[in-house]
């Protein structure tokens, strides 16, 4: 084998060295943004899920509010027909 045959065989060792460093440095590198990635999923369900809870909420005012409404209508209406015959 010639020096410059070694030379070679040695640059291409280290070549593959270097190359499977940094397919593993990679390879760790996108496990953890997938990872990251399944957090931010639970995340933005957990967000979804709140503003489903809220919506329900605000409807269940919406109609509280609403018959509250009627009631104090109907209680002003009384008060009304109440005044009238005093």
């Amino acid at each position: 084998m010639s020096e410059l045959e070694r030379q070679l065989t040695e640059a291409l060792k280290t070549l593959s060295v270097q190359y499977e460093r940094a397919q593993r440095r990679h390879s760790g590198q996108i496990e953890a943004l997938q990872e990251y990635v399944g957090v931010l999923r639970e995340y933005v369900e957990a967000l979804r899920q709140h503003a489903e809870r809220q919506s329900g909420e605000s409807e269940a005012l919406r109609t509280r509010i609403e018959w509250l409404d009627g009631q104090v209508t109907r209680l002003a209406e009384s008060y009304g027909t109440l005044a009238a015959t005093l």
